[in-house]
C-alpha cells in the first residue's frame, strides 16, 4: 500500500503538470477564435502567452529562497489554486487586459509548480528509482499536449474559449484535493540564498543547460506559439481540424517523453543533442514541407515526438551533470525555461505582425541548430564517464 501511494503521488503531480502545460499553452490552441473575440490581432493575443512566462521564470527563480524551511509538497498546491484563480478571471474577462491579468495568476502557478516539482517527485520514492519518478511525472507534459491543448482548442473551436479555460480551472480544483491527499512531505534541511542562487549559475552543468533553455525552447515557441494560424494559412488545415493536429502532434510528443528514457539513462547530454537535433528536423520540414493537410500531419508527427522529450531532457541533464545543486538548478532550469516561453511568444508575434510566417520559422530553425552545436560541444569537451552519468 505504501508503494502504491508513493507512485500516486508521482502520478498526482504528472497531473498537476498536465495541467500546468495546458493552461500555460491553452491560448495557443484558441488563438484563432480568441484574438477575434477580444478584438486584437493574433500577434497581440500571443501575449497571453508571453505575460505569464516571464512572471513564471520571475517567481521560479525566486521560489528557493522564499519557501526555505516550507513543505515543499504545499508548494504545488498553492501554484493548483492559483490556476482556479486564474481560470475563473479568464471566464469572466470582459476585454484583453482583464485576461492578461487574470494570466498573471497562471505566471505565478506555473513558476511555483516548475520550481518544485522534480525535487518533490523524487521525494515520493526510493532513491533507485529516481530517473522512472522523474519520466512519470514530466509525462504530464506530454500528456497535455496529447490532450489537454488539443481538447482545449476543441472545446474553444466549438463551445468558446472561456468553455476551455473554465474545463482548465475544474480540473485544477480536483488536482489541488488529489495533491493534499497523495503527495507527502517533503523538506530540505538546506537554505538557499540568492548567493547560492548565483554560484549555482556559475557551474559548468547549469550553464550549459540554461543556454540549452534560452535557444531550444525560444526557437520552439517563436514556431509553437503561432501554430494554429500556421496550420490554417501554411498546411491548409481547417479551423475545425486544427484539434485534431494538435492531438497527433501530443500523441507524439508523449510517446517521445517515455522512448527518450533509455538514452537519457545512458547519458542526458547526448539526450539533449538528440532532442535538439531532432526539433530543427521538425522545424525544417515545418518550412519547407508544410503545404497541405497530409504533409501538414506528417510534419506535425515529426516535429511532436522530440517537442515532447524537451522538459525531461534539460532537467535529466540538470539532475546529472549539476548534481551538487540540483535544487538550484532546477530553479533556475525552470525560471530560463519559463522565460523562453516567453520570449518566444513575444519574438514569434513580432515576426509574425511584421516579417511573416517564413521569417518566423527560419528564426526557429536556425536557433535550434545553435542549440544543437552547444550540445555537441558539451559532449567533445565533457570527459566520456562524466558525460555517461
Amino acid at each position: 500500500m505504501d508503494g502504491a501511494r508513493r507512485w500516486g503521488a508521482v502520478l498526482a503531480l504528472a497531473v498537476g503538470i498536465f495541467v500546468l502545460v495546458t493552461i500555460e499553452e491553452l491560448p495557443i490552441g484558441v488563438l484563432s477564435v480568441m484574438a477575434p473575440d477580444l478584438g486584437v490581432s493574433e500577434g497581440v493575443a500571443g501575449l497571453a502567452v508571453t505575460v505569464p512566462g516571464i512572471l513564471a521564470g520571475v517567481v521560479a527563480l525566486l521560489t528557493p529562497v522564499i519557501v526555505r524551511g516550507l513543505d515543499r509538497r504545499l508548494v504545488p498546491v498553492i501554484a493548483m489554486a492559483s490556476v482556479v484563480v486564474s481560470c475563473v478571471l479568464s471566464v469572466l474577462a470582459p476585454t484583453f487586459a482583464v485576461l492578461l491579468l487574470a494570466r498573471l495568476f497562471a505566471g505565478i502557478s506555473i513558476g511555483l509548480y516548475w520550481a518544485v516539482m522534480a525535487i518533490v517527485a523524487i521525494g515520493q520514492v526510493p532513491r533507485e528509482h529516481t530517473a522512472r519518478a522523474l519520466t512519470l511525472a514530466f509525462g504530464g507534459a506530454g500528456a497535455a499536449l496529447v490532450l489537454g491543448v488539443p481538447v482545449g482548442a476543441w472545446i474553444g473551436t466549438h463551445l468558446g474559449w472561456r468553455s476551455a479555460f473554465a474545463v482548465v480551472g475544474a480540473a485544477a480544483a480536483v488536482v489541488t484535493v488529489l495533491l493534499l491527499v497523495l503527495v507527502r512531505p517533503v523538506r530540505t534541511e538546506a537554505r538557499v540564498t540568492p548567493a547560492m542562487m548565483l554560484a549555482a549559475a556559475r557551474t559548468r552543468g547549469v550553464r550549459y543547460a540554461l543556454a540549452f533553455a534560452v535557444l531550444v525552447v525560444v526557437a520552439q515557441f517563436i514556431t509553437y506559439a503561432y501554430i494554429s494560424p500556421i496550420l490554417l494559412e501554411r498546411g491548409q488545415v481547417p479551423v475545425t481540424r486544427v484539434g485534431g493536429m494538435l492531438l497527433a502532434y501530443g500523441i507524439a510528443g508523449l510517446i517521445g517523453n517515455f522512448a527518450v528514457a533509455p538514452l537519457l539513462r545512458r547519458s542526458a547530454p547526448w539526450g539533449v543533442l538528440v532532442v535538439s537535433s531532432g526539433i530543427g528536423a521538425g522545424l525544417l520540414a515545418v518550412l519547407v514541407l508544410m503545404r497541405g493537410p497530409v504533409s501538414a500531419l506528417l510534419v506535425m508527427l515529426l516535429w511532436g515526438l522530440f517537442v515532447g522529450a524537451v522538459s525531461v531532457t534539460v532537467q535529466a541533464f540538470v539532475n546529472t551533470q549539476a548534481s551538487e545543486v540540483i535544487e538550484e538548478g532546477t530553479a533556475l532550469n525552470s525560471a530560463v525555461f519559463n522565460a523562453a516561453i516567453a520570449s518566444g511568444a513575444l519574438i514569434g508575434g513580432l515576426l509574425l505582425d511584421n516579417a511573416g510566417q517564413s521569417a518566423l520559422i527560419l528564426t526557429s530553425t536556425v536557433m535550434v541548430i545553435a542549440g544543437a552545436l552547444v550540445a555537441a560541444h558539451y559532449l567533445r569537451t565533457t570527459p566520456r564517464d562524466r558525460a555517461a552519468v
